[in-house]
């Protein structure tokens, strides 16, 4: 109780201590505030933040903790009188080889492992956890958990319980360059010499890693894959012959395997089977010759790795033992599973004694089926049973208790999970009210008063806030699961003081709920069939120009066809891979390149010849290295630095390009926007990207001259627009512009079933794989597109380029409510992790609209020079006859909706 009452006792300074800091910050931040300008206003600044916060409670609930700390790992299997099954494992580890390729044709891709597997050797299909990408593929693999994002703690693995066993020795080849096999060369250079191979044959126990890097690169389509696959497959079994020559006590096992799968279009990160699916491949000392196809998850083979050479389990895995795996005895097996199980059981002590050291855990109901008494016994009982050596008790035990402890640490990690999943819906729903209630305010004339935060509700709110967060800090929770737990409380403060002193607080809910919740459940169908869009798309589009089918022309009917095209691909798409071929993907590079250099042409653009130039040299050049790559040749590194040069050059050159009218300033963005874009991409993504724009602006003047004809022949003024209409009219910018995301993630190849990552996005700027630069160009490659629409968004619509606040309120607006559909409809706890694909798009869901701010505020940057803000229509006035309802001219408004 003392104890209890000296944390409140801090708990209380700390609050003060934090208020005095905060008041500070603030009078230093206001002053520096009115001294510099930056690209962000305050409202993207602050729904920024709020997202990423938002963001923040999503991972919480859907990624576990960080790994456990401060525990002992167990006994090795020579303590426990046990010859390991095997003294030497070498680990042979690729990228982006999926099972799917693998098994293709019955390994007839790969005949020399083939052979090995026609008289030894056990091969499967290990599932993998989403995202499908490197560090969580291989923390899952020598590790033995699946990590949340970011990893930044220290973990155990298998190479640290090699390196601190007794003569343990771990050796790790990593190829720096695959088009040469540097890491087989590496291995077979270092056992040609004699003085190591008496150090390795010394040592009680060998781990040797040999990291083939990026075996795909590109679609499994294409001819430089299967080349790639070929020629590794030719190294694992070169390597095997050596290590059998120089080692003929045939004391080693082998294993072969991939961190993640690869896609038909060459792309990773998602969700799909061709990516969660990897192979592995095991042979050698102590394994179980079976010619069937094995399935278990990918970190189960921490342990089996670990139990082939005789060392505990890493003390986070959190994968059982495969049964029925190791060729040894049955009192063998089951001493490994014996150590697979106190390892489990030790995580479940950890956390349950965790959870005990929380105040009130007495009053709150027990997670899993094992407490304290429960582990001790099953501890106790494992250990004498084994000794006693009855084999068949003990094995049935420890496969008990392993099935419990994985239970009781899956419950003890998602322990919050029902609270902080709620708080979250809450919080999503108090920042629903609040971005309701501005927009309110913002279609109105008279801004009434608010009612602030000096009442009633908002006092008790706070205080309720509070006291949940003391409560939360007496139970010994995280720092950012407190946060989580608290933030509804002060999301519905900020919407309660939103509310106006007087009147109504919301007028036209039929209005906002049919433009927030239709839009959003064609977002949550579009997330689930990919069919969807392509209609959705079409009709959307076709809708909004229906006016130009009165009054046909060419340039109508020319739009037309272009909006048929893509809807009809984005259609097919799902059954489009073969335009990853090698001829396919040239020939559509090539037209991509060709329509850069032709659009500014067919639209008549005025550019300087300098840009010309520079355009089309970088697009010669690029043609050149796309040429060296599809051919297996490296491309030189000079090319490289132009590339990078260029890619800057192409962003900061714009806003200094001296253009005098927006109209200028947006062609110079889309010539070298888009080149940069075609250097990035690979096949169809590019070409699409660009008929994508084109149909966008024609669009968009298509609609402005059928409604300039319009006008001309009614001859009369348009009447104003109303609160309602409005509204309306945001609704359906935003609406435009998320249709216009969504499309443009698809139809660029990053969004299928779920977030993709290309492969072969980096090969003109760097010459192997760079996790950090690639991501880098990704997104640069992902957001150009978009940067592109909302640039044309805000030089050609007056109305957009005015309300752009609004507008982006409604965006928000829709996407929380499909978060909040996910949210509810995602079963975390009951299976995991295999909900990972659906937590996927909660988070690029929730990550939308931080990625258009984005896009919007580099296209200020690059229309610099320009007014965007200034008003170009009319101010909405207040009609005498209804006084609550705004208005503007309608013929004010020119718009690019949808």
């Amino acid at each position: 109780m003392k104890w209890a009452l000296c944390r409140i006792f801090f708990w209380c300074l700390f609050s003060l201590f934090t208020n005095a800091v905060f008041l500070i910050y603030r009078r230093i931040l206001l002053s520096f505030w009115g001294k510099s300008t930056i690209p962000l206003n305050m409202w993207k600044t602050k729904a920024v933040l709020v997202h990423l916060l938002l963001l923040g409670c999503v991972l919480k609930i859907y990624f576990q903790s960080a790994p456990l700390i401060h525990l002992e790992p167990q006994m090795t299997l020579p303590e426990m009188g046990v010859r390991p099954p095997a003294d030497r494992l070498v680990v042979f580890l690729a990228e982006g080889l999926s099972a799917k390729t693998f098994f293709s044709q019955n390994l007839s891709r790969m005949p020399q492992l083939d052979e090995i597997f026609q008289c030894q050797g056990l091969r499967g299909i290990a599932h993998s956890s989403v995202p499908t990408l490197t560090q969580p593929g291989n923390v899952a693999l020598i590790a033995g958990f699946h990590p949340s994002p970011p990893l930044t703690a220290t973990y155990d693995t298998i190479f640290n319980r090699t390196l601190d066993s007794p003569d343990g020795i771990l050796l790790k080849f990593v190829g720096d360059n695959p088009e040469t096999d540097s890491s087989f060369i590496d291995l077979q250079d270092y056992l040609s010499e004699d003085t190591n191979q008496s150090r390795i044959r010394n040592a009680s126990r060998v781990l040797i890693l040999v990291h083939m890097g990026d075996v795909g690169g590109a679609s499994p389509w294409h001819e430089i894959y299967l080349k790639k696959l070929f020629r590794a497959q030719a190294g694992i079994f070169e390597s095997y012959e050596v290590m059998e020559s120089v080692f003929r006590d045939k004391r080693t096992a082998y294993l072969m395997t991939s961190a993640h799968g690869l896609s038909n279009l060459g792309s990773h990160g998602a969700g799909t089977p061709d990516e969660t699916e990897t192979p592995f491949l095991l042979w050698g000392s102590g394994i179980n010759a079976n010619r069937t196809i094995q399935r278990l998850e990918q970190i189960q083979l921490a342990p089996l790795m670990s139990a082939l050479i005789g060392l505990p389990p890493p003390v986070n895995n959190q994968g059982k033992l495969p049964l029925g795996y190791l060729n040894v005895s049955h009192e063998e097996e089951g001493k490994a599973m014996h150590l697979n199980a106190l390892q489990l059981l030790l995580q479940a002590r950890v956390l349950v004694k965790r959870h005990k050291r929380g105040f009130f855990n007495k009053w709150l109901p027990k997670a899993g089926d094992l407490d304290l008494l429960r582990i001790s016994y099953y501890q106790y009982q494992i250990n004498r049973l084994t000794k006693k050596r009855w084999q068949e008790k003990a094995m049935e035990t420890s496969q008990v208790a392993a099935s419990l402890a994985l239970n009781s640490v899956k419950s003890y990690v998602g322990y919050y999970h029902i609270p902080l999943a709620v708080a979250t819906a809450m919080t999503l729903l108090g920042w629903e009210l609040y971005l309701v209630l501005k927009l309110y305010r913002d279609s109105r004339a008279s801004k009434e008063h608010r009612r602030g935060f000096w009442t009633a509700g908002t006092i008790l709110l706070s205080a309720l806030g509070l006291l949940l967060g003391e409560l939360a800090f007496l139970q010994c929770l995280p720092l950012l699961t407190i946060v989580c737990l608290v933030a509804p409380f002060g999301f519905w403060c900020l919407a309660l003081a939103e509310l106006p002193l007087k009147g109504h607080s919301i007028l036209d809910v039929w209005t906002h709920l049919k433009w927030i919740v239709i839009p959003a459940g064609l977002i949550v169908v579009t997330l689930c069939c990919n069919y969807s869009l392509s209609l959705t798309y079409a009709l959307a589009v076709g809708y909004y120009n229906r006016l130009g089918y009165e009054r046909p022309s060419i340039k109508v009917v020319a739009w037309l066809v272009l909006v048929i095209m893509l809807s009809l691909f984005l259609g097919f798409l799902p059954k489009m891979d073969f335009l990853m071929d090698t001829n396919y993907r040239m020939i559509l590079q090539a037209l991509s390149m060709l329509l850069v250099v032709l659009r500014p042409y067919i639209f008549d653009e005025n550019h300087q010849k300098r840009v010309w130039m520079v355009n089309g040299g970088m697009l010669i050049m690029g043609g050149v290295g796309i040429c060296f790559t599809e051919t297996g040749k490296a491309v030189p590194i000079y090319m490289m630095a132009a590339n990078w040069a260029y890619l800057f050059y192409a962003f900061i050159s714009i806003p200094y390009s001296g253009n005098t009218c927006l109209r200028s300033r947006l062609e110079l963005i889309c010539f070298n926007l888009l080149t940069v874009h075609v250097l990035l991409s690979d096949s169809y993504t590019s070409l699409f990207a660009q008929l994508l724009v084109i149909e966008y602006q024609q669009g968009i003047e298509v609609h402005l001259e059928t409604r300039q004809q319009v006008k001309e022949e009614e001859d009369k003024d348009e009447p104003m627009l109303t609160s309602k209409e409005y509204l309306q009219l945001c609704y359906r910018f935003a609406v435009s512009i998320l249709l216009y995301f969504y499309v443009l993630m698809m139809g660029t190849g990053h969004w299928l079933q779920s977030f993709t990552y290309l492969a072969n996005t980096d090969r003109l700027f760097m010459p192997h794989c760079c996790p950090t630069m690639l991501g880098f160009l990704l997104f640069v490659h992902m957001l150009i597109p978009l940067i592109i629409i909302l640039a044309s968004f805000r030089a050609l619509s007056t109305f957009g380029r005015h309300e752009i606040s609004s507008i982006f309120i409604c965006v928000m607006l829709i996407c929380n409510v499909v978060v909040l559909s996910f949210m509810i409809s995602v079963r975390h706890l009951i299976d995991w992790p295999n909900v990972h694909p659906s937590v996927i798009k909660v988070i690029m869901v929730q990550l939308t609209a931080v990625l258009l701010i984005a896009c919007d505020s580099c296209g200020i940057f690059l229309f610099r020079g320009f007014d965007l803000i200034t008003t170009t229509i009319p101010k909405r006035a207040v009609v005498q006859i209804r006084p609550k309802a705004i208005v503007c001219s309608r013929a004010s408004v020119t718009s690019s909706v949808v």
